[in-house]
């Protein structure tokens, strides 16, 4: 399989792949660099994967690189997290997926209605499915881990994105924290998101400075290609 190592360099991370006659996958627009006998392949997304991702943040397409030499992915403020999947099953958040092992099967999964409408999300979200045994990488804000749940322990979120990934075996539900609406309101937390075991997910609480400078200007920081907000229009120009 292929060697996947998260570098850092000028405050910025990216990863770096290293293949021997194997095949990675990466998310659209990932490349930055290769150096070896390489070659990329895209194929043409069917009708039904391009309407799931009209109506989510996921790509329809994810090319593949296939060959021998180095393999170099855009960098970021935020970071990425590595992780092995031994032939099970995990949701990733939108925006979440990165690269994976070609032997790593990628589709789609669509949220429960009443979760995305409690969440604010609209009516529609799709995530990543991800199955297969493999090395995955993630987008994330900040450290990543992976925390263990036992059955009927819970872990509450109430930002989008701390939870970027969770085996299939986690429940998900987003509700209200006290039963009462008038003791939710004044509490300042008007819904959490809640995760509840047997099984795994990966939590991102706590964003790097870079990319919490760059959420408060209004960029998506838990996405690797982070797109900046445009620059102000200087008025004295405009005049």
């Amino acid at each position: 399989m292929a060697e996947f190592t998260m570098m850092e360099q000028e405050g910025v991370r990216f990863i770096h792949v290293r293949l021997e006659a194997d095949t990675v996958r990466i998310e659209a627009g990932a490349l930055s660099t290769w150096r070896g006998r390489i070659t990329m392949n895209a194929s043409i997304p069917t009708v039904g994967t391009m309407v799931k991702s009209s109506l989510s943040d996921e790509r329809s397409v994810r090319p593949t690189l296939t060959g021998t030499g180095e393999v170099v992915l855009e960098s970021s403020v935020g970071g990425f997290h590595i992780f092995e999947m031994q032939g099970e099953e995990w949701i990733l958040e939108p925006g979440a997926y990165w690269a994976s092992d070609d032997e790593i099967r990628v589709g789609a999964y669509r949220e429960r209605m009443l979760n995305v409408l409690f969440a604010g999300d609209g009516l529609i979200d799709y995530c990543t499915r991800v199955s297969g045994q493999g090395r995955v990488v993630l987008t994330a804000r900040g450290p990543a881990e992976e925390i263990v749940l036992a059955e009927g322990e819970t872990f509450a979120a109430e930002a989008k994105g701390v939870v970027i990934a969770r085996s299939a075996g986690i429940t998900y539900r987003v509700r209200r924290p006290m039963r009462s609406i008038l003791r939710s309101w004044i509490s300042g937390e008007k819904s959490l998101r809640i995760f509840t075991g047997p099984g795994r997910i990966i939590v991102a609480p706590t964003p790097y400075w870079r990319a919490y400078l760059l959420e408060k200007l209004g960029a998506r920081a838990e996405r690797a290609h982070v797109e900046r907000p445009p620059a102000p229009q200087d008025s004295s120009r405009a005049a």
